[in-house]
Order: C-alpha cells, then sequence, then structure tokens
C-alpha cells in the first residue's frame, strides 16, 4: 500500500512538474516573442565610435580615468587597444631596455664594423714601416715629424675608425634612450596631464581587468550603466521629437541612481544642421541620432535606450496600479486638480502632472523635477513586482506596448539589472542641468556652458 501511495504521488508530482515546465517555456517563448515586436537596435550599436561623437576637446582636456572605461553599446574592442597603448606610451618599462643589449647584437653589427678596425689597427704597425719610406728622404727634418706621424697613426685610427667612433657614441646613445625614451613628445602632446598621470596610472592600468565586452557583464562588474529614456511627444512612435531626454546612472560602486533630465530646449551643434534644439535630433534622424545627440553633449557613451511614446506611458503606469507622488505646490491641467502632499497617481493624471511647466515657478527644470519623480515611482512598482509575477505583468503589458515602445535590451538583460543593481531603490539622486535660458534668432533656447557639461561628465562617467 505505501508503495502504490509513493508511486501515485511521485507520479503527481511529475505531472505537475512537466505542466509546470512546460507553462513556464510558454510563458517565456510568448514573452520572446512579444519581445521581438519592441526590440530595435540604434545605428551604430556594436560598432566603432563615429568620429565627432565622443571626442569633443572640452573633455579631452579633463583628467583621465584612472582604468579603461567602457564605450557602452559601442564595438569595446578600441578601449582595450587604447588602454593597451597608454602604458605604451607611457613607457615607464624602459626596465625592459635591457633589452637593448639584445640589440648588442647590434653591437655585433658594429664589431662588423669593428673587424675593419682592428684590421687598421695593426695597419697601423705596418705604416710606422711605410714611414721608413719617407724618412729616408727627409729622416731628420722629418723625424720630428716621423714621431708626430707616429703618435698621428694613434689619432689618425680615429679617422678610419670614423665607424669606430659610432661604436663609442653608440654605448652613450644606448644609456641615453632609456634617458631619451622617456621624452615621449607624442604622449607629451597627448595632454600634459596624461603626461604626469601614466607614472601612477601604468601600474593600474596593468592590474586593471580588461573592459567587459557585453552588456550582461558590464551589470554584473563594478562598471557604470547609462540607459537614455526617450519620451515621444506622440500618441505613438515614429514622428513627433523628444520631449523627455532622461539618462539613468547605474552606479554599483556608490550603489546609487542616479537621474539627469536635460532640457529638451538645450542649445546643441548638430553635424550637418547647425545649432538646433537638442530635441530636434529625433526628428531629423529619429532615436538613433537623438541618442548621438545626448552622447555627443555629456562626453560618454549610452549602454542602452527605452523609447516610449505618451500612449505606453500611460499604459505603462495603469499597469502596475498606479504611482505615487508628491506635489511641491497646488496647481491644476485641464480637470486635474493636484495638491501638496502624498498623491496616487493613474496614467492619464501622471502625463498631465508631468508635462504642466507653464504655472511652474522654475519652468522647464520644475517640470524635470517632476518627470525624475513619476519614472522613479514608476521603477519602485515594477521592483516591488515578484520575480515570479513578473512574467505574468511583462506579458499582459507587452500586448499593448509593442507598438508604443522600442528598446534595445533583451529580456535577460532586464532581469539582470534588477538582481544585480538592488540599491536603486534604496539610493537616488537627482541632477539638473545648468544654464540660462535666451532667444536667439527669434528662438528661445536652453543655453549650458562647457564648465557644465565638464561637470556632468565628470559627474557621471565610467570609472
Amino acid at each position: 500500500m505505501k508503495r502504490r501511495w509513493l508511486r501515485r504521488v511521485g507520479a503527481a508530482l511529475l505531472i505537475v512538474a512537466g505542466l509546470g515546465g512546460w507553462w513556464l517555456y510558454d510563458s517565456q517563448a510568448t514573452l520572446r516573442q512579444l519581445w521581438t515586436q519592441m526590440y530595435a537596435q540604434l545605428e551604430g550599436d556594436a560598432s566603432p565610435v563615429p568620429p565627432g561623437v565622443l571626442d569633443d576637446p572640452i573633455f579631452l582636456e579633463l583628467p583621465p580615468p584612472d582604468r579603461p572605461t567602457s564605450l557602452g553599446r559601442y564595438q569595446t574592442s578600441r578601449p582595450q587597444e587604447k588602454a593597451a597603448s597608454a602604458p605604451v606610451a607611457a613607457q615607464p618599462a624602459p626596465a625592459p631596455e635591457p633589452e637593448p643589449p639584445a640589440p648588442e647584437p647590434e653591437a655585433q653589427e658594429p664589431p662588423e664594423s669593428s673587424g675593419p678596425t682592428a684590421a687598421a689597427r695593426p695597419a697601423a704597425p705596418p705604416p710606422a714601416p711605410t714611414t721608413p719610406s719617407p724618412p729616408p728622404a727627409p729622416p731628420r727634418e722629418h723625424g720630428k715629424a716621423g714621431a708626430a706621424a707616429r703618435q698621428e697613426p694613434a689619432p689618425s685610427p680615429p679617422a678610419p675608425p670614423k665607424p669606430a667612433p659610432p661604436p663609442q657614441p653608440e654605448p652613450q646613445p644606448r644609456v641615453t634612450p632609456p634617458v631619451a625614451a622617456p621624452p615621449p613628445s607624442p604622449p607629451a602632446a597627448a595632454t600634459v596631464q596624461e603626461a604626469a598621470s601614466p607614472a601612477p596610472r601604468s601600474p593600474g592600468a596593468a592590474a586593471s581587468p580588461p573592459v567587459p565586452a557585453t552588456f550582461r557583464e558590464r551589470a554584473m562588474s563594478d562598471h557604470r550603466l547609462h540607459l537614455l529614456l526617450i519620451g515621444n511627444d506622440e500618441e505613438q512612435l515614429g514622428r513627433g521629437r523628444g520631449d523627455v531626454l532622461m539618462v539613468l546612472t547605474f552606479d554599483p560602486v556608490g550603489k546609487r541612481l542616479t537621474f539627469l533630465n536635460i532640457p529638451r530646449d538645450t542649445r546643441v551643434q548638430l553635424p550637418g544642421r547647425g545649432w538646433v534644439k537638442l530635441n530636434a535630433a529625433y526628428a531629423y534622424g529619429g532615436p538613433s541620432l537623438q541618442t548621438q545627440a545626448v552622447e555627443r553633449f555629456l562626453g560618454f557613451p549610452m549602454d542602452r535606450y527605452v523609447e516610449i511614446s505618451l500612449a505606453g506611458f500611460r499604459q505603462a503606469i495603469d499597469a502596475v496600479g498606479g504611482v505615487e507622488v508628491h506635489p511641491a505646490f497646488a496647481f491644476t491641467v485641464g480637470p486635474y486638480a493636484f495638491t501638496p502632499g502624498s498623491q496616487r497617481l493613474d496614467g492619464l493624471q501622471a502625463l498631465a502632472y508631468t508635462r504642466m511647466r507653464k504655472n511652474d515657478p522654475e519652468g522647464d527644470l520644475g517640470r524635470n523635477r517632476r518627470q525624475q519623480e513619476v519614472i522613479a515611482s514608476l521603477i519602485r512598482e515594477f521592483s516591488a513586482v515578484p520575480l515570479d509575477d513578473l512574467i505574468g505583468l511583462v506579458d499582459r503589458l507587452l500586448d499593448d506596448l509593442a507598438s508604443n515602445l522600442r528598446t534595445n535590451l533583451t529580456p535577460s538583460e532586464v532581469i539582470t539589472v534588477r538582481t544585480q543593481h538592488s540599491y536603486l531603490l534604496e539610493s537616488q539622486a537627482h541632477e539638473q542641468v545648468r544654464g540660462t535660458g535666451k532667444i536667439i534668432g527669434g528662438s528661445w533656447y536652453y543655453v549650458v556652458p562647457d564648465q557644465e557639461r565638464q561637470r556632468l561628465h565628470l559627474l557621471l562617467r565610467d570609472r
């Protein structure tokens, strides 16, 4: 009886496990199928960095990082080459210049010239007998000269040893190259700060591991990650402009998630277009050009991007049951009234809350703060969903977001970020771009000085 009971229980467990495994596989297959509808790479992903994107001179003036840094979505082989070339440029390894003793085979090449010199040295005595032949004519008059001539053969060998003096300077160059090698004028041309820093940096560079090549490897390392969130100002993707441009920086060392809103009216120079507003890049080249414009403005690459339309923004908030906000002052937008204190908003209310700026004393900067508040709350709501329920939630959400969201993140990468960067709910920082509003050519721009761009670069770049 016991055996039959155990067999039945075992069979039931096998059936349950099989059904559970089939359901999980089917759910994951459905998730992958839905995700492929939203997955879209940017132009330049996994390619070398295009010229003019990360080489703005205002960032080259800054102190270099202490180790090789990530190139984000771009090809990662180039930084390793640069990292390898940096120590070579520093070349505190003249210690290996004992290898020039290996060029002492070159010293063997001078011996090849010294062979004739050696022959010239025995030839020096023969000139002595040859000198007697001139002496018979004026032996006495030139006896002194003969003595001088005998003394001259000692100096005269220098004349033939002109090949031999090279060997004598050659040991000196061998001493000087170690001394002359340090004057790497090329590295000095690179940057004075680099010439000063290589000494301490070269040992660090030798000790530092290579930059992880894939996003998942970087997400599990101590390198910073940069995610660009593009909020489209249309109901559907493929048209309009970037109404929200937000950079999320994940710092696993400082254990902090930093939100940075870049005002959409920021004045930037776009290749081929001249001076334009930052969000105009989307109208000219979609999310790819918009991402490059942000990278050029900050001086470092993005790892991934997420683009969402107005409809997708509302749907994402409704999917998690709303977001919690704390208005700083009372204001009204259409039928929606917001008062100071804690409030929970649905998708429509949250959209109105984040788009108002005319009644905000800080204008666009105040609107940026509310956008950061809503996105931070949305991240908290998603993170509060247990992993077991997340697949079902994403499954339901992706069906609605398929035409309203684009990203080059994969489901496994999303899960990796969530599991490896749990601090993002506990420690968050909010940054603003400091600048001034000006009317230029009849249009209103937000003008950001180069010093502010340098500050943001040093604050957020990979370390």
